[in-house]
């Protein structure tokens, strides 16, 4: 295994210890992991969130985020047809909230003030100020922001 490699593995497994703050230091630790944080300072990451290990440089969360306990944000996944792994970002836009133990997979983009609830499967694009939730994430309403 390359030194770098090991080095992205262990920020990353570090991050998700419980002796981080969760708002900046723990999304500060995730980004010298290679996701890629807009602003570290500003954005939330819980207890035990998962990145992908394999291209962490394909999640881009931006300001305001906010992940809660326990997600999976996965960027590689194997086609059900030809059983060939592929990889796609995923992209977390600005004040988005992830409900705790959800599941982002394939490339996906969650819009601006998006809310994910709680066990969700998000497998496709969420839209700007909407609040999906479910296995799969299905559309619950549209939110209305002031």
């Amino acid at each position: 295994m390359k030194l770098k490699r090991i080095v992205m593995l262990l920020f990353l497994n570090l991050q998700k210890m419980g002796v981080w703050k969760s708002r900046g230091h723990r999304a500060t630790i995730a980004k010298m992991g290679g996701v890629s944080i807009l602003h570290p300072s500003k954005t939330f990451i819980g207890e035990g969130v998962i990145f992908d290990t394999n291209y962490p440089y394909d999640i881009v969360i931006e300001e305001g985020v906010r992940i809660t306990t326990r997600c999976i944000l996965l960027t590689h996944f194997m086609e059900p047809t030809s059983g060939t792994y592929s990889r796609g970002k995923i992209h977390i836009k600005k004040n988005a909230y992830i409900g705790c133990n959800t599941v982002i997979c394939k490339p996906v983009t969650i819009g601006e003030d998006a809310i994910i609830g709680a066990s969700s499967v998000v497998t496709k694009d969420i839209p700007a100020g909407e609040v999906w939730a479910g296995n799969p994430a299905r559309f619950i309403r549209k939110r209305i922001l002031e």
